[in-house]
């Protein structure tokens, strides 16, 4: 039973082949009759024997491709696959944007760390001046600070966005 499948898939095959690249087979048989067929051409001294096909037997046609039992037109499975991409294309430049966004939100707040002189306040003493920073500077930097955690939380929104809607 098992030597009747292998023989029925290879002639399978044999058609398939031989009509797709007009090639040769041939049938090996071992000293133990094990048979083998093979697209090499055999060695000197083998005893082979080529087997004959004809490309206009086993021949069917591909099945349609049927989605809830409409057929499927290569157009609109091509233009569905271009509007998932253009969709994972949109998806994928907002997580870039809002990584940009973040880094400037973070350069903004590492170039700000240091107070403008409106910032500041000079206390005169007696053992030396003191440089003093305003509410102001600490005001102007929770909003830098506030920036870069949004920016933080919008880029979490739009990987999030993107691992549970970009098509696969």
């Amino acid at each position: 039973m098992q030597a009747l499948k292998h023989v029925l898939a290879i002639l399978a095959l044999i058609a398939v082949s031989s009509a797709a690249t007009a090639q040769a087979l041939y049938k090996y048989t071992d000293k133990d009759g094990k048979v083998t067929y093979s697209d090499k051409v055999p060695k000197s001294g083998e005893k082979a024997e080529l087997v004959k096909t004809d490309s206009n037997v086993n021949v069917m046609s591909a099945p349609a491709n049927k989605v809830g039992g409409v057929t499927q037109r290569l157009e609109d499975v091509n233009a569905r696959s271009r509007a998932r991409e253009a969709r994972s294309d949109q998806l994928n430049d907002e997580v870039n944007a809002a990584k940009a966004k973040l880094e400037q939100a973070k350069k903004a707040l590492e170039d700000g760390r240091e107070p403008s002189p409106e910032e500041r306040q000079i206390v005169v003493r007696k053992n030396g001046n003191s440089v003093l920073r305003k509410p102001e500077y600490y005001e102007r930097i929770a909003v830098l600070e506030a920036a870069v955690k949004q920016a933080e939380e919008n880029l979490g929104k739009a990987e999030e966005k993107f691992r549970r809607d970009a098509p696969g």
